[in-house]
């Protein structure tokens, strides 16, 4: 989906999969802000087609959101596979904005790839926010499920913190087990799991078992990007150890009992 100065461009299809994009010359401005919510890779393809069509009109300046960076997680070379985070960086590069902000990139390799770009991180403005509304104590706890993760959001402005690592098959990539490494888990203790992704959900679901194991009352889970396959894992069912799951929209908006959308405003980062 693009939207241009807060207006959704209109695309339409044609019957042979092309991508038909309804003119918006009443929608160009000067200085110009697309957001980019990507769903599937005909996104790409629109967006190329909205900045080609801007780089027709005089205009001062364009800049882009990227609400959630497509195939981020990709971010390196692995044997067997192709460094796509790279060529999609490269494709994004070759518009030539001006400025691109991207919503919680999974690594900073994203934001090195990428010309003019910076992170924004929401979920450390979010998170106090949700901190209070849980009534948040000195006994309580933030949980990060990775180093990865206790890096990104190593200025949350909390101390009683706590950090696990992950043992992964290196083969699959599967995870067959998961220790906490840092921190302690008081008895009757909430907890928040913090993270930028969150795909089936498996490496929610199994801290949240340890964490209830452990002792804690609650755990509740703030991730920015929610795919739809958190539908086809567990973390949802009536048995989960996760009682609540905090993220945006920035991939998804079906509604879930379990799953509550945090608006995330363009003014506030852009």
């Amino acid at each position: 989906m693009i939207v241009l100065n807060k207006h959704q461009i209109v695309t339409e299809q044609f019957p042979n999969g092309e991508t038909k994009v309804k003119d918006f010359d009443q929608l160009i401005l000067k200085n110009n802000l697309i957001e980019f919510t990507y769903r599937e890779d005909g996104d790409l393809i629109r967006l190329l087609f909205v900045k080609k069509r801007l780089d027709e009109v005089p205009t001062e300046s364009c800049r882009l959101l990227i609400r959630y960076m497509p195939y981020s997680r990709m971010d390196r070379k692995i044997e067997g596979d192709l460094f796509t985070l790279k060529y999609v960086s490269e494709f994004i590069n070759s518009l030539q904005f001006d400025a691109v902000s991207v919503v919680e990139p999974h690594s900073n390799v994203t934001l090195e790839l990428l010309a003019n770009s910076v992170g924004i991180y929401p979920a450390l403005d979010w998170l106090p926010q949700l901190m209070e509304k849980l009534d948040f104590s000195e006994s309580d706890r933030i949980v990060f499920p990775d180093k990865g993760a206790a890096a990104r959001y190593i200025n949350s402005g909390y101390e009683n913190s706590c950090v696990f690592e992950k043992k992964r098959n290196p083969q699959t990539g599967r995870i067959e087990g998961m220790e906490l490494k840092a921190g302690d888990i008081p008895l009757g203790a909430k907890c928040i799991i913090v993270d930028d992704l969150c795909s089936a959900g498996g490496t929610f679901l199994w801290a949240g078992k340890i964490l209830k194991e452990m002792g804690a009352s609650a755990v509740y889970l703030l991730v920015t990007h929610c795919e739809s396959r958190i539908f086809k894992g567990n973390l949802l069912d009536d048995d989960s150890p996760i009682t609540h799951v905090f993220t945006t929209n920035s991939m998804m908006d079906t509604k879930h009992p379990k799953i509550n959308y945090i608006n995330l405003t363009t003014e506030s980062y852009v």
